[in-house]
């Protein structure tokens, strides 16, 4: 394309690399080439709410508008909850707004320590240690335990905080194909065939974000066991959500875990924070090991009370009725979506992956559907692959049916403007 649509061209990969010796002269390319996005309305990132996380949002510069949000991660709607303002209020007036230290150094409380007990109960783990954010856990769990000369094999599709943790963790990283365990398989039988007591690691998600997938769990366990090989698995997005109990994937093994799970306060629990669960010899290394446990202040006395809190209400009877509720709403999206002609990708879960083309169509798609009223999240290379732009819708069980009906005409109205107004561009260019 010419130049003049380099707003439907590029990515961000294209910007990595810098030239210069100056701090702005080095950035100015990318931005340049997103303000150029923005000014043609196809740079949906970095919005400010003015309103509430709810099935609605106002955003800044909107005018005051209310669009139907599903960019937001709340997936049983507790955020929305007054009983998570009440626990927020709880842990300032018990402990303060701050922790004021790291967990080392008097920054944890009573409350956390309780937390971190509730956590252990419900996973069936000995031990847990909460970190600030759930991309600190994902990042410095690895970077705790794996050394230069071990080995890392990891899923293609692993979250970013996993990814760099490994990268700063070892250069002998493999990833073997999306949820292929027969690849994994040869890597791990060249490994051990290679070094009987090298430190091999498996990383996986329970339920990946992007494709809303899940690995056959059982199977990749008996590979770890049969090649002693550490597993750890994320559970951010399908732990309290999914499953008949909440515990999502962990489900489909009964009396086994991995031996480390990670997981994330912010997409069911209504808070910042991250958690890794695991034997007690583990879990205390990992708090004098882990730099980002270490040498961050602790978790909030309000986020660790709300978390808690959210908590108690998803393992329970109500927490139950919410799921339920939940994938009631995800299974209507998907059936709408099928219906219309829209690629719906992967496993009924939070999340829905709907598919729209390559990057042009669904740069301009997204500008349509935002001035149709909706927020929904488009993710492109290279978060994704190339030609395989995607929404990324994420569900809440406080969404209301015609919210899903309503998602389904405003993701077909603005497909096919988005179609029509490529096909002019196009036509202006040649």
């Amino acid at each position: 394309m010419k130049k003049h649509l380099k707003h439907l061209n590029g990515s961000l990969l294209h910007y990595v690399r810098q030239n210069g010796t100056g701090a702005s002269e080095r950035t100015r390319p990318y931005y340049e080439w997103s303000t150029h996005r923005s000014f043609h309305q196809v740079f949906p990132y970095q919005r400010t709410a003015e309103s509430k996380v709810g099935r609605e949002l106002s955003l800044a510069g909107d005018n005051g508008r209310v669009t139907i949000n599903f960019s937001s991660q709340d997936y049983l709607g507790l955020a929305q909850d007054g009983r998570m303002m009440e626990a927020a209020m709880r842990g300032a007036r018990d402990f303060g707004v701050h922790s004021a230290g790291s967990p080392a150094f008097c920054g944890s409380t009573r409350v956390l320590r309780e937390l971190e007990s509730v956590i252990a109960e419900v996973i069936g783990a000995q031990e847990v240690v909460v970190y600030p954010t759930g991309w600190a856990a994902g990042y410095g769990v690895p970077v705790a335990l794996i050394r230069g000369d071990d080995l890392i094999l990891m899923d293609a599709l692993s979250h970013n905080c996993i990814q760099e943790g490994a990268r700063a963790s070892t250069a002998e990283v493999k990833k073997f194909r999306h949820n292929d365990l027969q690849e994994l398989e040869v890597f791990l039988a060249e490994a051990r065939k290679a070094s009987a007591n090298r430190g091999i690691f498996v990383l996986v998600e329970s339920l990946y974000s992007m494709d809303s997938d899940c690995p056959d769990l059982a199977a990749l366990l008996d590979l770890c066991e049969q090649y002693e090989a550490i597993s750890i698995l994320d559970v951010a997005h399908d732990f309290g959500s999914m499953g008949a109990a909440g515990k999502g994937l962990l489900e489909s093994i009964p009396g086994r875990l991995p031996d480390v799970v990670l997981g994330s306060f912010s997409k069911t629990f209504a808070a910042n924070g991250g958690f890794s669960a695991a034997s007690p010899q583990v879990v205390n290394y990992l708090r004098y090991h882990s730099p980002t446990n270490l040498f961050s202040n602790a978790i909030s006395p309000m986020q660790t009370c709300v978390a808690k809190e959210a908590f108690d209400i998803t393992f329970s009877r109500e927490g139950d009725t919410l799921r339920t509720t939940l994938m009631e709403r995800v299974l209507h999206l998907r059936a709408g979506m099928k219906t219309a002609g829209l690629h719906v990708h992967g496993e009924p879960s939070p999340i829905c992956p709907v598919f729209v083309g390559d990057e042009a169509l669904a740069r301009l798609t997204s500008k349509h559907v935002f001035d149709l009223g909706m927020v929904a999240n488009l993710v492109e290379f290279p978060a994704v692959a190339r030609g395989k732009a995607r929404f990324r819708f994420q569900l809440m069980a406080t969404h209301e049916p015609e919210d899903l009906d309503r998602a389904v005409a405003i993701m077909l109205e603005g497909k096919n403007r988005a179609m029509v107004e490529l096909a002019g561009l196009m036509e202006e260019e040649y």
